[in-house]
């Protein structure tokens, strides 16, 4: 498992902000609404992070600023947004003295995964969620244009290039350089050496922008042209300087003159640069986009677990607060469910023998084989529960057919289609079938899949760590094949002192790379973000219809047990 801390990977939104229909509390005016942006703390307290302006007499208002934030997939970042009617106008912060209009609390994770990034909500009031009463909200999230990952592609050509050599043309490579603050020259990139040649073409390559002059385009580059020596330290020949912005502002193609500045004034040859921007792509762009995420869970029912009615199995349920195996579904279940818009997902587990008297390693949880899929995080708790008092924890720990199945529903999936699945993998022991596994894993690397295992209880997981291709890639004993790339993540709980939020920080941290790798692999761009309905009648009609064409005048049935988790 590697351990990450400041380096999170994370974007930065925008969100804008709407509402429709909104109480008018004043009587001889209209209600002056501002909006009060409050985020969850990790001691679960609500901390104000924005506010916007007020609007004088509005009950539709359509606010001008707009809340800047981070966006990390990897966690739940829980948002409370208040309306207020302020009648106070000179110290908006004491509510007491202001009309409460409704709120809306949800997550990031909800408005990033609604269609086009846009989350539609009736406001909730003393009487539940009611947009007829307390109106709507509209928020559209927007990232923030970013050149982190995006590509400087180089290519480098010499012409009648000089050489100090007695014998030959000499033996040319290029040093590029940045200008740093303090008037150092230092080196991000150099060239490959190509002998006897006063005319080389060396050969392209492609640099993060920000190895190169820190992202900043109007920033110096330097190449100095050094001609190779076998017996000695490398001849300088001379330099050329400029911007990536001189050259992209000529077509990305422009010619120089190669100098010393210190030297004499002679022809010592040109260089070619050629420089192009290639923009990589950011998950959070494929998410508005489309792309569905969606979830595939196995759990361990082998009998090194225990027995489910002993107090010491880690399968056995407790009022008291969940066990091991529910944490997990519930903490990584939780982000994911907010990128899947039919909220289903496939339940499976392995190591049992079934009331058939078959020893599976791979079987619905649900005990339908045709359709192994239940709704939402909820349902794979009670499919999870009630397979609990039908199977026989049996054994070994074989993960091969788990993944072969989820493999074999994702080798469906062929571009341009954009549906990417994470398989986690809930377990309490070691691989018993290790070569298997890891041929079973190099086979799907190529495919639109992540594998997430979760090791629970004091089990030695020291093969699981083998999985996990940070630092290698995967090679098959057998044949010698290699990972495409790394598509494993393993954490076990008890090293984040068995914390769910943690546990999904640490496993989700590598999903969007992952994405985002097998997009690029495939030449994959992210579709056109959907077109988010402006008319607000639609928009609400479209809010009903989700939830079933219920009458939202009545408050919504209570959370699901899960929501609100008891602690240990």
């Amino acid at each position: 498992m590697t351990t990450h801390h400041h380096d999170k990977p994370k974007s930065r939104v925008l969100l804008t902000f709407e509402c429709k229909g909104l109480q008018n509390k004043d009587t001889f005016s209209k209600s002056d609404p501002q909006m009060l942006v409050h985020a969850r703390q990790k001691d679960n307290s609500w901390k104000e992070v924005w506010c916007s302006e007020k609007m004088m007499n509005n009950l539709n208002p359509e606010f001008k600023k707009k809340f800047e934030t981070d966006y990390m997939f990897e966690e739940v970042q829980n948002f409370r947004f208040q309306l207020y009617d302020i009648d106070n106008h000179k110290d908006h912060s004491k509510l007491e003295e202001q009309d409460f209009l409704g709120m809306l609390e949800t997550t990031m994770g909800e408005i990033v995964g609604s269609r086009g990034s846009c989350l539609t909500k009736p406001l909730v009031g003393s009487k539940g969620p009611d947009g007829k009463k307390y109106g709507f909200v509209k928020i559209l999230a927007e990232e923030i244009s970013s050149h982190a990952n995006d590509t400087m592609f180089f290519q480098i050509a010499g012409s009648g290039l000089s050489t100090q050599d007695w014998v030959g043309k000499g033996d040319k490579f290029v040093i590029l350089s940045r200008k740093r603050a303090d008037g150092q020259l230092e080196e991000f990139h150099r060239t490959e050496v190509i002998k006897n040649n006063k005319n080389p073409v060396w050969a392209p390559f492609e640099l993060n922008v920000n190895k190169v002059n820190a992202g900043k385009m109007e920033g110096q580059i330097t190449m100095q042209v050094m001609d190779w020596n076998t017996a000695s330290s490398p001849d300088y020949c001379g330099e050329v300087s400029f911007t990536a912005a001189d050259v992209l502002a000529a077509s990305g193609n422009k010619t120089f003159t190669v100098t010393k500045p210190q030297g004499k004034a002679k022809d010592r040859g040109t260089l070619v640069v050629q420089l192009k921007m290639r923009h990589e792509p950011t998950f959070l762009e494929f998410i508005a986009g489309g792309t569905k995420l969606s979830m595939f869970v196995a759990i361990d029912f082998t009998a090194s677990n225990g027995a489910a009615a002993d107090p010491a199995s880690l399968h056995h349920m407790d009022t008291k607060g969940w066990n091991q195996y529910q944490q997990a579904i519930i903490g990584v279940g939780e982000v994911l469910d907010k990128y899947n818009s039919d909220k289903t997902f496939d339940c499976f587990g392995f190591g049992a023998k079934l009331p058939t008297g078959e020893v599976s390693h791979c079987f619905a949880l649900n005990g339908d084989a045709s359709n192994p899929k239940v709704a939402g995080v909820q349902g794979i708790l009670e499919a999870y529960q009630t397979a609990l008092t039908n199977l026989q924890f049996y054994g070994p720990t074989n993960f091969a057919s788990i993944i072969k199945t989820a493999a074999q529903a994702q080798a469906r999936v062929k571009p341009p289609r954009q549906d990417y699945m994470v398989l986690l993998i809930i377990t309490d022991g070691a691989i018993t079938d290790m070569d298997e596994t890891v041929d079973s894993i190099i086979a799907a690397s190529g495919l639109p899949l992540s594998i997430i295992i979760v090791g629970v209880g004091p089990a030695d997981f020291g093969k699981m760590e083998t999985l996990d291709g940070d630092d290698h890639a995967l090679t098959s004993s057998a044949t010698g094949k290699k990972a495409q790339r790394d598509i494993v993540q393993f954490v076990a709980f008890r090293d984040l002192k068995n914390d769910p939020s943690k546990l999904a920080t640490e496993v989700l941290y590598e999903i969007p790379a992952q994405l985002t790798s097998y997009m690029k692999t495939h030449n994959m761009t992210p579709m056109q973000r959907p077109t988010v309905n402006s008319h607000w009648e639609q928009s609400v009609a479209d809010v009903s219809a989700k939830m079933g064409g219920v009458n939202l005048n009545n408050p919504p049935p209570p959370p699901p047990p899960h929501a609100a988790a008891p602690h240990a």
